[in-house]
Protein backbone atom coordinates (compact mmCIF):
# COMPACT_ATOMS: atom_id res chain seq x y z
CA UNK A 1 0.00 0.00 0.00
CA UNK A 2 0.77 3.27 -0.49
CA UNK A 3 0.70 6.42 1.13
CA UNK A 4 0.27 10.47 0.23
CA UNK A 5 -0.10 13.00 3.05
CA UNK A 6 -1.19 10.11 5.12
CA UNK A 7 -3.60 9.39 2.92
CA UNK A 8 -3.57 5.69 1.52
CA UNK A 9 -3.25 5.34 -2.39
CA UNK A 10 -4.98 3.08 -4.09
CA UNK A 11 -3.82 4.14 -7.88
CA UNK A 12 -0.93 6.00 -9.21
CA UNK A 13 -0.79 6.99 -12.61
CA UNK A 14 2.13 8.25 -14.50
CA UNK A 15 2.75 10.77 -17.33
CA UNK A 16 5.42 9.46 -19.94
CA UNK A 17 7.10 11.84 -21.49
CA UNK A 18 9.17 14.41 -19.71
CA UNK A 19 8.25 11.66 -16.68
CA UNK A 20 9.57 8.47 -17.17
CA UNK A 21 11.33 9.15 -20.17
CA UNK A 22 13.43 12.21 -20.83
CA UNK A 23 12.35 13.63 -24.02
CA UNK A 24 14.47 17.27 -23.30
CA UNK A 25 17.86 15.29 -23.29
CA UNK A 26 19.57 15.91 -27.10
CA UNK A 27 17.11 18.90 -27.86
CA UNK A 28 19.44 21.67 -28.70
CA UNK A 29 21.76 19.17 -30.47
CA UNK A 30 19.23 18.04 -32.20
CA UNK A 31 18.71 21.76 -33.07
CA UNK A 32 22.25 23.00 -33.24
CA UNK A 33 22.45 19.90 -36.20
CA UNK A 34 19.21 20.85 -37.92
CA UNK A 35 20.60 24.53 -38.29
CA UNK A 36 23.49 23.46 -39.77
CA UNK A 37 22.32 21.32 -42.33
CA UNK A 38 19.83 23.85 -43.01
CA UNK A 39 22.64 26.67 -43.28
CA UNK A 40 24.73 24.25 -45.34
CA UNK A 41 21.73 24.09 -47.95
CA UNK A 42 20.54 27.64 -47.78
CA UNK A 43 24.09 28.69 -48.35
CA UNK A 44 23.72 32.17 -47.24
CA UNK A 45 22.49 32.26 -43.66
CA UNK A 46 24.30 31.05 -40.49
CA UNK A 47 23.71 28.31 -38.25
CA UNK A 48 23.24 30.31 -35.28
CA UNK A 49 20.58 32.94 -36.80
CA UNK A 50 18.56 29.52 -38.58
CA UNK A 51 18.79 28.09 -35.02
CA UNK A 52 17.08 31.14 -33.75
CA UNK A 53 14.75 31.39 -36.19
CA UNK A 54 13.70 27.29 -35.35
CA UNK A 55 13.33 28.31 -31.51
CA UNK A 56 10.90 31.18 -32.88
CA UNK A 57 8.76 28.92 -35.16
CA UNK A 58 9.12 26.16 -32.58
CA UNK A 59 7.17 28.66 -30.10
CA UNK A 60 4.68 29.84 -32.84
CA UNK A 61 3.62 26.56 -33.49
CA UNK A 62 2.94 25.03 -30.26
CA UNK A 63 1.60 28.23 -28.80
CA UNK A 64 -1.92 27.87 -30.32
CA UNK A 65 -4.06 25.41 -29.19
CA UNK A 66 -5.67 23.96 -31.77
CA UNK A 67 -2.38 23.05 -33.50
CA UNK A 68 -0.70 21.60 -30.31
CA UNK A 69 -3.73 19.30 -29.97
CA UNK A 70 -2.78 17.78 -33.51
CA UNK A 71 0.40 18.63 -33.46
CA UNK A 72 1.18 15.64 -30.58
CA UNK A 73 -0.90 13.05 -32.31
CA UNK A 74 1.30 13.58 -35.81
CA UNK A 75 4.46 14.36 -34.38
CA UNK A 76 6.34 14.25 -37.85
CA UNK A 77 3.63 16.72 -39.17
CA UNK A 78 4.32 18.91 -36.85
CA UNK A 79 8.24 18.64 -37.26
CA UNK A 80 7.24 19.67 -41.21
CA UNK A 81 5.17 22.41 -40.46
CA UNK A 82 7.91 23.84 -37.91
CA UNK A 83 10.36 23.55 -40.70
CA UNK A 84 8.28 24.82 -42.96
CA UNK A 85 7.52 28.43 -41.13
CA UNK A 86 11.10 28.33 -40.54
CA UNK A 87 12.35 28.17 -44.22
CA UNK A 88 9.65 30.79 -44.82
CA UNK A 89 10.55 32.81 -42.50
CA UNK A 90 13.82 33.56 -43.99
CA UNK A 91 12.82 33.95 -47.38
CA UNK A 92 13.37 30.23 -48.34
CA UNK A 93 10.18 28.13 -49.15
CA UNK A 94 11.12 24.69 -49.68
CA UNK A 95 9.15 21.81 -48.64
CA UNK A 96 10.99 18.98 -49.72
CA UNK A 97 13.52 20.75 -47.81
CA UNK A 98 11.65 20.87 -44.77
CA UNK A 99 10.77 17.26 -44.74
CA UNK A 100 14.21 16.23 -45.15
CA UNK A 101 15.41 18.52 -42.29
CA UNK A 102 12.49 17.10 -40.27
CA UNK A 103 13.67 13.27 -40.97
CA UNK A 104 17.14 14.10 -39.83
CA UNK A 105 15.79 16.24 -36.30
CA UNK A 106 13.30 13.03 -35.72
CA UNK A 107 16.48 10.23 -36.15
CA UNK A 108 18.52 12.57 -33.92
CA UNK A 109 15.75 12.90 -31.27
CA UNK A 110 14.92 9.01 -31.27
CA UNK A 111 18.77 8.20 -31.04
CA UNK A 112 18.64 10.40 -28.13
CA UNK A 113 15.30 9.13 -25.95
CA UNK A 114 16.69 7.37 -23.19
CA UNK A 115 14.46 6.72 -19.40
CA UNK A 116 15.96 9.42 -16.78
CA UNK A 117 18.40 8.02 -14.15
CA UNK A 118 16.67 5.47 -11.86
CA UNK A 119 13.41 5.51 -13.70
CA UNK A 120 13.39 2.17 -14.31
CA UNK A 121 14.66 0.69 -10.83
CA UNK A 122 11.84 3.07 -9.34
CA UNK A 123 9.01 1.68 -11.42
CA UNK A 124 10.33 -1.38 -10.61
CA UNK A 125 9.69 -0.95 -6.76
CA UNK A 126 6.72 1.24 -6.71
CA UNK A 127 4.95 -1.76 -8.75
CA UNK A 128 5.97 -3.92 -5.85
CA UNK A 129 3.56 -1.62 -3.97
CA UNK A 130 0.95 0.06 -5.69
CA UNK A 131 -2.43 -1.46 -5.32
CA UNK A 132 -2.58 -0.45 -9.18
CA UNK A 133 -0.64 1.43 -11.37
CA UNK A 134 -1.19 3.01 -14.84
CA UNK A 135 0.08 4.97 -17.79
CA UNK A 136 -1.84 7.96 -18.74
CA UNK A 137 -0.46 9.34 -22.00
CA UNK A 138 -1.25 11.83 -24.39
CA UNK A 139 0.35 11.45 -27.98
CA UNK A 140 -0.34 9.55 -31.01
CA UNK A 141 -0.83 5.90 -30.70
CA UNK A 142 2.15 4.43 -33.04
CA UNK A 143 4.61 6.94 -31.17
CA UNK A 144 3.28 6.56 -27.74
CA UNK A 145 3.33 2.39 -28.06
CA UNK A 146 6.89 2.19 -29.86
CA UNK A 147 8.83 4.01 -26.42
CA UNK A 148 6.37 1.92 -24.61
CA UNK A 149 7.70 -1.40 -26.32
CA UNK A 150 11.23 -0.15 -26.90
CA UNK A 151 11.52 0.14 -22.80
CA UNK A 152 9.24 -2.75 -21.91
CA UNK A 153 7.25 -0.38 -19.84
CA UNK A 154 3.74 -2.19 -20.52
CA UNK A 155 4.74 -5.26 -17.69
CA UNK A 156 5.11 -2.49 -14.96
CA UNK A 157 1.36 -1.45 -15.89
CA UNK A 158 -2.19 -2.29 -14.96
CA UNK A 159 -4.20 -0.06 -17.63
CA UNK A 160 -2.11 2.28 -20.24
CA UNK A 161 -4.32 5.04 -21.81
CA UNK A 162 -2.87 6.81 -25.03
CA UNK A 163 -4.53 9.61 -26.25
CA UNK A 164 -4.68 8.67 -29.76
CA UNK A 165 -6.17 5.22 -28.74
CA UNK A 166 -8.57 6.60 -26.40
CA UNK A 167 -9.40 9.64 -28.78
CA UNK A 168 -9.77 12.03 -25.79
CA UNK A 169 -6.45 13.12 -24.14
CA UNK A 170 -5.27 15.12 -20.88
CA UNK A 171 -6.54 17.68 -19.31
CA UNK A 172 -9.89 16.03 -20.46
CA UNK A 173 -11.06 14.44 -17.08
CA UNK A 174 -12.31 11.42 -18.94
CA UNK A 175 -8.81 10.10 -19.83
CA UNK A 176 -8.52 10.18 -15.86
CA UNK A 177 -11.73 8.38 -15.72
CA UNK A 178 -11.31 5.77 -17.98
CA UNK A 179 -7.52 4.61 -16.19
CA UNK A 180 -9.40 4.56 -12.75
CA UNK A 181 -12.14 2.67 -14.38
CA UNK A 182 -10.07 0.51 -15.74
CA UNK A 183 -8.77 -0.65 -12.25
CA UNK A 184 -11.23 -0.03 -10.13
CA UNK A 185 -10.34 3.10 -8.12
CA UNK A 186 -12.19 5.98 -6.84
CA UNK A 187 -10.07 9.25 -7.67
CA UNK A 188 -9.93 10.32 -4.09
CA UNK A 189 -7.59 7.16 -4.02
CA UNK A 190 -5.61 7.95 -6.52
CA UNK A 191 -2.26 10.43 -7.43
CA UNK A 192 -0.98 11.60 -10.84
CA UNK A 193 2.17 12.43 -11.63
CA UNK A 194 3.36 14.74 -14.79
CA UNK A 195 5.41 17.61 -15.36
CA UNK A 196 2.58 19.60 -17.86
CA UNK A 197 1.26 21.89 -15.51
CA UNK A 198 -2.32 22.10 -17.42
CA UNK A 199 -2.51 18.33 -18.72
CA UNK A 200 -1.39 16.46 -15.44
CA UNK A 201 -1.77 18.48 -12.58
CA UNK A 202 -4.92 21.15 -13.63
CA UNK A 203 -6.66 18.10 -15.63
CA UNK A 204 -6.28 15.49 -12.39
CA UNK A 205 -7.09 17.75 -9.87
CA UNK A 206 -10.47 18.46 -11.89
CA UNK A 207 -11.79 14.93 -11.93
CA UNK A 208 -10.77 14.77 -8.17
CA UNK A 209 -7.45 12.60 -7.87
CA UNK A 210 -4.14 14.17 -5.98
CA UNK A 211 -2.04 15.49 -8.14
CA UNK A 212 2.29 15.82 -8.25
CA UNK A 213 4.13 18.81 -10.30
CA UNK A 214 7.07 17.31 -11.79
CA UNK A 215 8.84 20.23 -12.03
CA UNK A 216 12.45 19.52 -13.24
CA UNK A 217 13.83 23.05 -13.41
CA UNK A 218 12.44 24.18 -9.70
CA UNK A 219 12.04 27.47 -11.26
CA UNK A 220 8.67 27.85 -11.21
CA UNK A 221 7.83 28.86 -7.48
CA UNK A 222 4.35 29.03 -7.78
CA UNK A 223 2.01 27.97 -10.59
CA UNK A 224 0.70 30.39 -13.28
CA UNK A 225 -2.88 28.78 -13.03
CA UNK A 226 -4.45 28.11 -9.73
CA UNK A 227 -5.17 26.04 -7.96
CA UNK A 228 -1.77 24.58 -6.62
CA UNK A 229 -0.69 20.70 -6.97
CA UNK A 230 -0.67 18.89 -3.86
CA UNK A 231 3.43 19.00 -4.50
CA UNK A 232 5.71 19.99 -6.66
CA UNK A 233 8.99 17.35 -6.75
CA UNK A 234 11.75 17.36 -9.13
CA UNK A 235 11.38 13.86 -10.33
CA UNK A 236 9.47 10.67 -10.57
CA UNK A 237 12.69 9.00 -8.26
CA UNK A 238 11.66 11.54 -6.03
CA UNK A 239 8.30 11.15 -5.96
CA UNK A 240 8.66 7.15 -5.57
CA UNK A 241 11.05 8.18 -2.21
CA UNK A 242 8.38 10.80 -1.04
CA UNK A 243 5.54 7.29 -1.74
CA UNK A 244 7.65 5.66 1.00
CA UNK A 245 9.16 3.11 -1.08
CA UNK A 246 12.94 3.91 -0.57
CA UNK A 247 15.51 4.50 -2.15
CA UNK A 248 15.08 4.27 -6.12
Amino acid sequence: MLQWDGSPIEALLLDLDDTILDNQEGLEAAWRAVAHFLSTRIGDIEPDAVQAQLRASSDWFWSDDERHRWGRLDMPGSRRAVLAHVLQSVGRPAPALAAEASELYSALREERLEPFDGALEALARVRERAPSLGLVTNGAAAAQRAKIERFDLARFFDVIVVEGEAGIGKPDRRVFERALGAVGVAPAQALMAGDNYECDVLGSLGAGLHAVWIDRSRLAKTPVIPPRPHRTLASFVELVKELGVGDA
